[in-house]
């Protein structure tokens, strides 16, 4: 995992920061491994949106528990960071088969969003309106608060690790 002084500073000051190969994946995140997860945790899974089953965003709860290599991200940031614990904490997988986009929203909690699979554009909603694509490696912190929108280009999965902590 690659971050830079003038990143971390960026992060520290809240900002909304953009990381070009952020981290090396060994595995192959793809819908097949998806569909193994679902089959083998039982975990429930939330569909984000309601227009039609294949152009719905998924969201799989907990991804430490069944994919250990994401407590390595959790662990990373939250010692980079200081972020005091919190039970709502988590990493959690977002994923969809087809282009699509979402509504803008702004989260509760601080996310850090890293590529998986497939090309995603986080439009973010500040002062101006700037776009980010996200590739697998890729990550993208948004603060808690800002206004964003996902644009699927390309099926996509991406890791979310959320702090609830708001200090940095």
């Amino acid at each position: 995992m690659l971050l830079n002084k003038e990143q971390i500073d960026s992060i520290r000051n809240k900002k909304v920061t953009y990381v070009k190969n952020f981290v090396s994946l060994d595995r192959e995140y793809d819908f097949n491994l998806m569909s193994k997860l679902l089959e083998e945790t039982n975990e429930e899974v939330l569909v984000k949106t309601n227009i039609g089953k294949m152009r719905d965003v998924y969201q799989m709860m907990k991804a430490t528990d069944f994919l250990p290599e994401f407590r390595i991200f959790h662990d990373f940031l939250l010692k980079t960071f200081k972020f005091k614990p919190d039970v709502r904490d988590a990493v959690e997988l977002f994923f969809s088969f087809v282009t699509q986009s979402g509504p803008a929203h702004a989260d509760i909690e601080t996310v850090f969003i890293i590529g998986l699979k497939g090309k995603v554009i986080y439009r973010i909603f500040e002062d101006k309106t700037s776009d980010y694509e996200i590739n697998k490696g890729d990550m993208i912190f948004i603060p808690t608060g800002i206004k964003h929108r996902v644009v699927g280009i390309t099926p996509r999965i991406i890791a979310s690790v959320g702090f609830f902590d708001r200090k940095i």
